[in-house]
């Protein structure tokens, strides 16, 4: 018998038994699941390095793994004993423990540090809990296999005989595409340290183009060996075990892959979670599949879309409502110009107004010092189009998804109400100006909405040779001459304006204009987050050439000007590195400020706590006119809140994650992938003790996160479209 016939007699005595078929060809799904789980523990025990560290950092980092020195040095001893002793096989053992001691030999004398055999016993207990943490967070995958396989098997045993060889290539294809998606997870979660989700790499699939940028910036040579490995590990695999498909099967049920199946779903009752002290680790006990199949589930939310739709039956009329928005004057109206900057990814935590020892935007405090400082401002969603809509709407805003379904309802219509159409219609001369370009999704159409007179962006605003900074744009000095322009024009036409202001530097990949002199910041290791600082600091000096520019115009007595960011940006903490699909402290807390030196004002902190839909009934109440024909959810930053003011937040990708606040209690919801994060801030404002809190006040506050959701959706979207219409998109998509 030849060679490539003794293979397929060997794949025929394999292939007997459905369940051994249905393991061999989900072999590769099951390594590749082991490394993904083990390199996101990594990452999660130790960050792993940013794109642009170079290979040192990465090897840095895979040698902090200690678990992976000892694994190494095992391979290499099974290998030496093979080529040296391949008689021998006992040896390999031996040989590994004698590498692993002549590697604590050559780190003690090439390091300071303890000696090789106090070097060696640390290595071991730490590796030893990491081989813990590790296996306590794989053996759900184990168990979700093995449901998988029986499952499989099953299926190719009843299939019939001359349809097996097309169930089997198909199970083979649906291993190549879970081991892509598995790649394609992992890669994500080493990008930004959060992990993803079916809807997080939909919406990115279904915007590829307008997210390009920002996945070439993320992408790194272990992110695409993560996409590809796993690809090419299936498909590798998937050639080698061609003839699996062709092999006769027997329709025996005894199987020795049954029963290893049946040993890894009885270790459920034994084998534990990571402890709650490693919260780093919890967000991985899940199965990677689970995780992935959960995120898309739909969560139930009917008794809270029944008290909504109840609500809008009795009044006719949503919650909140702008349709006719109009601004009234009182005794006090006076035409005040208004400049209005909007801060791109300004965390209130990176300022010198929050962290007077860190010299990032000292010019920002001259004029907090001089006006009013608003200490606790949250942004409503960590997305720069959900806080226009909050700032400027003066409206809860929509996660991207429904975002573009507003936008094409009001194409139908002339403007949606907003501060600039409501000043506009007073009499006042109204632009929009920012160095970016935004054909991103639909900031375009947004703006439009809006009812600017006047919109200038990168298109506009850049000349020739100009340095494009960011992916999004070029420098924000490039804004500050036309901006001046403007309001002269403006000054001479003897018309009040209104100027709103979005910066461009400081969004991620955090660059400054080439011949901006970067400064080093005392006790920073971390190198993005020192270019973060250094985009801040050159923000401000922008900002100062700004209101010098006002100065000199004669028009700075005359003008209100106001500060806020859009949102914030995560530098690892909660071992996460962005925003939009996060709600903590780093992603919400953002900056805020009114300085307005020809005004009576006392200046001083502004208490309680507040949010962006805050800022347009504070400029109505500034220039003295009070909001008709409108019922809006903000408080004005002038006036009084409760210390137990009920927030809530949402991240950009719809359905994934919610968040509130009652005074200093906070809660995150994740549609019950995870168990509700609760965290004190007052007490824990880092958000790293989360609180035990009974089931009751969970799911109330579940309820009242999921309302106000709801309720948002139904303010927004109730004057396009009829109540029924957005009934039926609420229950037939998410």
């Amino acid at each position: 018998m030849d060679s490539s016939n003794a293979a397929m007699a060997g794949d025929a005595v394999v292939g007997r038994d459905p369940w051994t078929l249905a393991w061999r060809v989900l072999a590769p799904l099951a390594v590749w699941l082991v490394l993904a789980k083990t390199l996101l523990v990594m990452s999660a025990l130790h960050a792993a390095p940013y794109a642009g560290s170079g290979s040192a950092a990465l090897l840095q980092w895979l040698w902090s793994f200690t678990l992976l020195r000892f694994a190494l040095a095992l391979l290499a001893g099974l290998v030496i004993q093979q080529l040296a002793f391949p008689r021998h096989r006992w040896l390999g053992l031996p040989i590994a423990a004698c590498l692993m001691v002549a590697l604590a030999v050559a780190v003690s004398l090439f390091k300071t540090g303890p000696s090789w055999l106090d070097a060696l016993q640390l290595w071991t207990g730490t590796a030893w809990g990491q081989l813990w943490g590790l296996a306590a967070c794989l053996w759900r995958d184990a168990i979700s296999l093995a449901v998988v396989v029986l499952a499989a098997g099953l299926a190719i045993w009843m299939v019939p005989a001359r349809s097996r060889v097309a169930a089997v290539r198909v199970l083979q294809v649906m291993v190549v595409l879970l081991c892509a998606l598995v790649g394609i997870d992992l890669a994500y979660e080493l990008s930004t340290g959060q992990p993803a989700s079916l809807r997080v790499l939909r919406f990115a699939a279904t915007h590829l183009r307008e997210m390009l940028p920002l996945i070439r910036s993320e992408t790194t040579p272990l992110g695409l060996l993560a996409i590809a490995g796993g690809i090419l590990l299936a498909v590798a695999w998937a050639w080698r075990e061609r003839r699996l498909a062709c092999a006769p099967l027997a329709r025996g049920m005894r199987s020795n892959a049954v029963g290893a199946a049946t040993l890894a779903l009885s270790l459920a009752f034994f084998l534990p979670a990571p402890s709650p002290l490693l919260l780093p680790l919890l967000r991985h006990a899940e199965s990677k599949l689970i995780d992935l199949a959960r995120s898309l589930q739909h969560t139930p939310r009917d008794e809270a879309r029944e008290d909504v739709m109840q609500a809008f039956e009795r009044s006719r009329r949503p919650p909140w409502h702008d349709d006719h928005l109009i601004l009234r004057p009182t005794p006090q109206a006076r035409d005040r110009n208004v400049v209005l900057v909007m801060l791109e990814s300004v965390r209130a935590k990176s300022t010198t107004l929050h962290d007077p020892g860190l010299p990032t935007t000292p010019f920002l405090k001259e004029l907090a010092d001089q006006g009013l400082l608003i200490e606790d401002m949250s942004a409503v969603i960590p997305r720069t189009a959900a806080a226009w809509m909050a700032i400027l709407g003066g409206k809860y805003p929509l996660a991207n998804e429904r975002t573009a379904d507003w936008v094409q309802a009001h194409g139908r219509e002339p403007e949606a109400r907003s501060l600039a159409s409501a000043l506009r219609d007073i009499g006042y001369a109204t632009g929009f100006f920012t160095p970016t370009d935004l054909r991103f999704q639909n900031d375009v159409e947004m703006v439009d909405a809006f009812g600017f007179d006047t919109v200038k962006t990168e298109i506009e605003l850049t000349r020739p040779g100009a340095e494009r900074v960011t992916y999004f744009g070029i420098a924000d000095e490039a804004m500050v001459r036309p901006i001046l322009e403007w309001s002269q024009a403006q000054r001479q036409a003897q018309r009040p304006f209104f100027a709103a202001i979005m910066t461009n530097v400081g969004h991620h990949d955090f660059r400054t204009p080439a011949s901006w002199r970067k400064i080093r910041f005392e006790g920073v290791s971390n190198p993005q987050l020192e270019a973060y600082y250094n985009c801040l600091l050159y923000v401000d000096g922008v900002l100062r050439q700004l209101v010098d520019g006002y100065r000199a115009l004669g028009l700075l007595e005359d003008t209100v000007f106001v500060f806020v960011g859009d949102h914030g940006q995560m530098f690892d903490e909660h071992n996460a590195r962005q925003t939009y699909n996060a709600l903590y402290q780093e992603g919400l807390h953002v900056p805020a400020l009114i300085y307005a030196p020809g005004m009576p004002m006392a200046a001083g902190p502004v208490k309680g706590p507040r949010l962006q839909i805050d800022i347009l009934p504070t400029i109505a109440e500034l220039l003295g006119y009070r909001i008709e024909g409108a019922q809006l959810p903000g408080v004005s930053l002038l006036q009084p809140v409760a210390a137990d003011r009920r927030l809530f937040f949402s991240s950009s990708i719809d359905w994934t994650f919610l968040a509130a606040r009652r005074g200093s209690r906070k809660y995150i919801y994740s549609f019950d992938r995870k168990p509700m994060e609760v965290f004190d801030l007052a007490r824990d404002p880092r958000e790293a003790h989360p609180l035990q809190i009974g089931k009751e006040e969970l799911a109330q506050v579940r309820l009242e996160m999921l309302e106000w959701r709801m309720q948002t959706t139904l303010s927004m979207m109730v004057t396009p479209i009829a109540s029924d219409e957005w009934a039926l998109a609420e229950n037939g998509r998410p």
